[in-house]
């Protein structure tokens, strides 16, 4: 069972582009930058929801 696991492991990677600049990133970090994008969009969500309500 464990080849089986090792076979289709998921590596995470994460592209963060700015204006020509792009920079890849892999496992750990790349599940960093992601959380902290999702992180950032909830943010961004609650803030208009709540700027809709006023």
């Amino acid at each position: 069972m464990s080849t089986i696991t090792k076979r289709f492991r998921h590596n995470p990677k994460a592209t963060i582009c700015l204006k020509n600049n792009c920079v890849t990133v892999y496992d750990e970090v790349a599940e960093l930058v992601n959380g902290i994008a999702v992180v950032a969009s909830l943010i961004i969500a609650f803030s208009l929801v709540a700027k809709a309500l006023k």
